[in-house]
């Protein structure tokens, strides 16, 4: 049963969200987006003090999901289970992640005088920018913070992982002492934060060896002990620096999670099969998204889940009905023609896409796309960490695009694709919408164009196929 949940009225609250709620209409009428971000960042501008009230409103309260990789699609999963509980998710699922996005998803729940509009059974369910944790903790006091991990990402924004984690205390600190934490045992910078921490924290993490990497790979982040700062030893590793691992100077070590996956079938980019341990049982999952990564989100989604006291058989269903957010694995057509898109953003997680999509037995064609707008990240640097050695034998082309297209053309240089049995052709075509064009038009047979593109270039190129009908616009997604 629908109902308001008063804050107290006050006129610069009405002119607020009144003026929240026309910058959005305005956005989308205009064709300048979906009105995500500046019509919270409006609302909090008059009203500073319109997240606090409004998020205070919420019946059930809220729930943040951070991390560096991973946490658009936990929050999408973890809404589903919400919603199959019987409770009603308001979430920024349009896709602003910092303070204004989820005050422009409580604005848009509000009426005309400022007053939040929804049943009793409301739960705020929030992504949130690793970077803004602090001041969103500050202002919405979440039941319950669930963390996927922490990996180097733009570096002229974040810097090292070191500050973000050092960001991350300080907002755990302004955590109310009765919210849990939700932390990726497998994550040694992750793991950490629950030492000596007053709330309760409940951890997750896989237990099944069979994907354990021969050794720690040259783009793990934190190869050192939180404590003592002597090298951490590492007996199974699942990608980057996530794994099991102990200090043999202090002693500290992985904990043991509650919520677990000891047996993973990876099915390729179809999903993988997950058998699970929770605090209440044995629960079965299966994913119809590809890659360990994936794997990882859908565990810890069941983690939160578990937390907020979600019944394992409807985890299972959310789990098992979960598709891709926008830009995350999206399979579609185009022609007749099939083309993936799958952003990318840091060395981990591009290897991650790289190692799923090229393991396939048959060959694709692989569009590339750089650029370097603030949501990028300046730095491009990165690249050169990339693992773009794999494109020798598994894919027939290589197109190269995006503003800093030469860049990665000179990265696949001295990745030494002539190497291969049969090179991959390397073309270069730095319009995004040409780009997709070119690799469609070289597609043979049932080969699929893969397209990896960071923030911006993804953007523009959904646009393009959102205009034409292929995919849907990112806020209907």
């Amino acid at each position: 049963m629908s109902g308001a949940h008063h804050v107290k009225r006050r006129p610069r609250r009405a002119l607020a969200v009144d003026a929240g709620k026309a910058t959005r209409w305005l956005s989308r009428r205009l064709g300048k987006g979906g009105g995500t971000n500046y019509p919270g960042l409006v609302t909090q501008r008059i009203d500073p003090a319109a997240l606090r009230d409004l998020a205070a409103s919420v019946p059930n309260g809220c729930v943040f999901i951070t991390g560096t990789n991973g946490k658009t699609t936990t929050t999408r999963i973890l809404v589903n289970a919400m919603r199959k509980s019987g409770l009603e998710p308001l979430t920024n699922r349009e896709g602003s992640n910092m303070t204004p996005g989820v005050a422009t998803t409580l604005v848009n729940e509000s009426d005309a005088l400022g007053t939040l509009r929804v049943g009793e059974r409301a739960i705020g369910i929030f992504e949130i920018d690793e970077g803004h944790l602090l001041p969103a903790i500050k202002a919405v006091q979440p039941r319950l913070v669930v963390f996927t991990n922490l990996l180097r990402d733009q570096l002229d924004r974040y810097f090292e992982i070191d500050w973000t984690a050092h960001l991350w205390k300080e907002a755990l600190a302004a955590l109310p002492e009765g919210s849990t934490v939700v932390l990726n045992a497998d994550d040694p910078q992750v793991a950490y934060l629950g030492d000596d921490l007053p709330n309760p924290v409940l951890y997750y993490g896989l237990e099944d060896a069979r994907h354990a990497l021969p050794e720690l790979e040259h783009v793990s982040d934190s190869r050192r002990c939180l404590r003592c700062a002597a090298d951490l030893q590492y007996s199974h590793v699942f990608y980057a620096h996530l794994g099991h691992y102990s200090c043999p100077s202090c002693g500290w070590s992985r904990p043991n999670p509650r919520v677990s996956a000891w047996r993973i079938d990876l099915e390729g980019i179809d999903g993988s099969r997950i058998d699970t341990v929770t605090p209440t049982g044995a629960v079965e999952l299966e994913l119809p998204l590809g890659g360990l990564y994936n794997a990882y989100n859908a565990l810890c989604a069941t983690a939160a889940a578990s937390a907020l006291g979600v019944p394992s058989s409807l985890v299972t269903e959310a789990v098992g009905s979960a598709q891709p957010a926008f830009g995350r694995l999206e399979r579609f057509a185009v022609d007749g023609k099939s083309a993936c898109l799958a952003l990318v953003k840091n060395p981990s997680g591009y290897n991650e896409v790289l190692r799923l999509l090229l393991d396939e037995e048959q060959k694709i064609g692989l569009l590339l796309a750089l650029n370097d707008d603030g949501p990028d990240g300046r730095d491009v640097s990165w690249i050169w960490d990339v693992d773009l050695e794999r494109c020798r034998e598994h894919a027939r082309f290589v197109i190269c695009s995006g503003r800093r297209a030469q860049d990665l053309a000179l990265r696949l240089k001295y990745a030494e694709l002539s190497r291969a049995t049969h090179p991959p052709e390397v073309l270069i075509e730095p319009d995004v919408n040409k780009a997709f064009e070119l690799g469609l038009a070289k597609l043979a047979g049932e080969e699929t164009l893969c397209v990896l593109p960071t923030y911006t270039a993804m953007w523009e190129l959904r646009e393009n196929l959102a205009k034409s009908g292929h995919l849907e616009t990112f806020w209907k997604s």
